[in-house]
């Protein structure tokens, strides 16, 4: 009852300084993290109408493990949801306005930008995917223009670094594979620790989402789209991003398309002063590489918020993972090697849980 109470009095601090009263709160489903979302309602049609509360609790599990192998990086100045959304919305980044906090971040009455995410929006309507994918490139490549300077100085030491990468291949052997023996496993790493330097040592650096895909991407009434889901903000390949929107385990992207919207991509990222000019094909590489990686890492992801979190919504993506990682090996056959070492260990949403 204490918890009950306290999200009312939170909002009550906001409401009453505006001359708002509460008619109600309904929960929204959430994510995969350890954040819980509410709808709240207000009287009257005085706007807004409705806000979002958002409640953390605690710090996943792998979240902490992630922090232990991220080279001892100091930790950012306060709440790197709060961080973002501040550093962001000062620069015109659409993101939404927090209009009470705590200072930890454990609670924020946002901005509610309604319920169409660009998966849903696509769903509903295929016919404008060019268009939104357009304005997802073009955010993308906004987002990756800015410096991490001034008040996002602290990102340049959350690198993508070598370990990170590493430790969420570990993570995919955890839970995404079943069955491989020490023998297999050892021969499955030396071949991903290759990878992993190759992937962390891109020379180009870019702010990173890190979740940048179909349903962490808000679609507003007026068609424009706005950012969520961006605490884990790190410092890393302008790829990365790029390759979790394309090669998305929400939804499949056909091949053809993808490369047009890596035409597009390097277009606007060039212009932006993001990349220097460079061949499709190059460019065309570097993507597949990091989507193998992002698949991987999903991969296994999921299959820990089904057997720790208790929470299987995610297993129904598993298979879009798994066919991401085909496709890719298809069209850069380099990869070839680690998935063939890997591939007859792969886990289905059917198999027994992790030990």
């Amino acid at each position: 009852m204490e918890q009950e109470d306290g999200w009312k009095e939170f909002v009550e601090e906001w409401g009453n300084r505006q001359g708002r009263r509460i008619a109600g709160r309904i929960p929204l489903t959430g994510d995969a993290s350890n954040r819980r979302y509410f709808r709240v309602s207000f009287e009257g049609e005085r706007l807004p109408r409705t806000a979002i509360l958002m409640e953390r609790q605690g710090t996943l599990g792998f979240k902490k493990s992630e922090e232990a192998v991220s080279g001892g990086a100091p930790e950012p100045p306060g709440d790197t949801f709060l961080l973002v959304a501040d550093a962001f919305g000062a620069l015109g980044l659409p993101v939404p306005s927090i209009y009470h906090r705590l200072p930890d971040g454990s609670k924020t009455l946002q901005e509610d930008l309604g319920d169409e995410t660009f998966f849903s929006c696509l769903q509903k309507h295929p016919g404008d995917e060019a268009l939104l994918t357009d304005r997802a490139l073009a955010l993308l490549a906004s987002i990756q223009s800015i410096r991490p300077e001034g008040p996002l100085l602290w990102v340049r030491d959350r690198a993508y670094s070598r370990e990170l990468i590493r430790w969420e291949f570990e993570h995919f052997v955890e839970y995404g594979l079943a069955g491989a023996q020490e023998g297999a496993l050892a021969r499955i790493r030396e071949k991903f620790d290759r990878e992993a330097a190759d992937l962390a040592g891109e020379e180009i650096k870019v702010l990173v989402h890190r979740d940048y895909h179909s349903r962490n991407i808000m679609v507003r009434s007026d068609g424009s789209l706005a950012l969520i889901d961006f605490q884990d903000l790190l410092w890393g390949s302008p790829y990365y991003d790029l390759a979790s929107l394309l090669f998305d385990a929400y939804r499949t992207v056909p091949l053809e398309k993808i490369e047009k919207a890596l035409d597009r991509y390097l277009e606007l990222a060039q212009k932006a002063g993001v990349l220097p000019a460079v061949s499709r094909e190059a460019a065309m590489e570097r993507l597949c590489r990091h989507a193998f990686q992002r698949n991987l890492k999903a991969c296994g992801r999921f299959f820990y918020i089904a057997d720790v979190k208790k929470n299987p919504a995610f297993l129904a993506s598993v298979a879009g993972t798994h066919a991401n990682m085909l496709r890719i090996v298809g069209r850069v056959p380099s990869l070839a090697p680690l998935y063939e070492a890997f591939s007859p260990y792969l886990r289905f949403p059917d198999s027994p849980s992790s030990p």
